[in-house]
């Protein structure tokens, strides 16, 4: 009994004795059991300018923008950020202005292929004629899709919870529940305005 013990003992020992542990990085780890590492993402640097769409007489105006220094941020997220600090002009000669409520937060950008979602805050959501939700959903739309990003559709969450109704543009507004695009808002778009009669 006491030859059994005293084995029971000496494994117990042996089992707690120190390890010497080697910890390996994840470029070392064997790709047959773990996979071949991800690659760490990288941000692209900011161009020097970008465009911002703002309202004038009911459509879309294309503005130019200089990004500031800072940190590093992917385009999308540059270009909102630019777009939301915009407040309305009401001494503007030109009468440009934008839809997006004053107060309104820019939460986060999420970019999966050609689709962004942008996560706004709640005053978003703000109180308007349907005209007036419509061209600030295509102030975004239309600020994101530019050629350079990359994106050609936008989904929005309001505090991190989607939009399901996302009004679209017209005399008649309607909504949907998908991303939407340039096309939905051609009615817009700066270079589909219709052409003044000549006197």
């Amino acid at each position: 009994m006491r030859r059994t013990a005293l084995t029971l003992l000496l494994l117990l020992a042996a089992g707690c004795a120190p390890q010497e542990l080697t910890l390996l990085s994840e470029s070392e780890l064997p790709e047959d059991i773990y996979g071949s590492p991800e690659p760490t993402p990288s941000i692209s640097p900011l161009p020097e300018n970008g465009f911002i769409y703002l309202v004038r007489r009911g459509t879309l105006e294309r503005r130019r923008i200089t990004f500031q220094e800072g940190e590093p941020r992917s385009l999308p997220e540059a270009l909102l950020t630019a777009l939301f600090l915009q407040v309305a002009e009401e001494d503007d000669p030109r009468g440009t202005r934008t839809e997006i409520p004053e107060g309104t937060r820019l939460n986060g950008v999420r970019v999966a292929g050609t689709v962004v979602t942008v996560d706004v805050s709640v005053e978003f959501e703000q109180a308007a004629p349907g005209v007036a939700q419509a061209l600030r959903i295509a102030q975004v739309v239309y600020t994101l899709t530019e050629e350079e990003t990359g994106v050609t559709a936008v989904r929005f969450e309001i505090e991190g919870t989607p939009l399901e109704l996302v009004p679209i543009g017209g005399e008649q507004v309607t909504r949907t529940s998908r991303a939407v695009t340039r096309e939905d808002y051609v009615q817009f778009d700066p270079d589909a305005r219709p052409e003044e009669p000549e006197d």
